[in-house]
């Protein structure tokens, strides 16, 4: 069975940034308290349509951002960065996205340093090529961010398809080479503890001009 299906997994990303493009209209009405709503609100709308979710979504308010794998609580929304990572899978097959908003006013540091991550995110994107290695992909990126490196702690990406995580892994250790039509994420983040967390994260298809599915704006949202 072929772990890539570029037609459903376009289909799930569709689903997924539909939903939340109506978190976004919610947060604005600020319609959530806590970390809980939000998570609640993305699995009632999954199921709604009729869909299942690809993981649990992981939603994480101010000083939690730095928590990569943080499991949503009763946090109350706070200023800072609010990071919302989630997927849908439709008909096996499993799309993931991630966006970071900012709840309130940024400092001019703040946004400097969302503005790095999407610069990462979107270079090391364009590179995604058949014939190109994984571990360069996930190199482009730490080169951006070579200044804050000890605050990147995972890989760049990894392979979605039937699987939430499958091969490729883009990673420095990584010895795969990236083949055309896989469906692959790109997602460099930073991380300071007990401060801040930052990840921009897209599903895409590997080709000579990259394809991006997750079609949401990047652009920094603040509420």
């Amino acid at each position: 069975m072929n772990p890539f299906d570029i037609s459903k997994t376009k289909k799930a990303c569709s689903i997924t940034t539909k939903i939340l493009k109506q978190l976004i209209t919610e947060l604005r009405k600020h319609s959530f308290e806590t970390e809980l709503d939000v998570y609640n609100f993305l699995k009632q709308k999954t199921k709604e349509n009729n869909y299942k979710l690809a993981f649990k979504p992981i939603v994480v308010t101010g000083k939690n951002a730095a928590e990569i794998h943080h499991k949503a609580n009763s946090t109350k929304l706070q200023k800072g960065f609010l990071i919302i990572d989630f997927g849908v899978k439709y008909k096996g097959y499993c799309s993931d996205c991630t966006r970071t908003f900012y709840l309130g006013k940024p400092s001019k540091k703040e946004i400097k340093l969302y503005n790095l991550v999407l610069l990462a995110q979107e270079t090391s994107l364009n590179h995604a090529q058949p014939g190109v290695y994984a571990a360069d992909i996930d190199l482009i990126a730490r080169q951006i961010l070579k200044e804050h490196y000890k605050h990147f702690v995972h890989g760049t990406g990894h392979g979605v398809g039937k699987k939430i995580h499958q091969a490729p892994s883009l990673k420095p250790r990584s010895t795969s080479i990236l083949k055309q039509n896989q469906t692959i994420t790109i997602e460099p983040g930073l991380y300071f503890k007990n401060k801040l967390g930052i990840r921009i994260e897209d599903t895409i298809v590997v080709k000579n001009k990259p394809i991006i599915l997750t079609k949401l704006t990047k652009e920094l949202i603040i509420i």
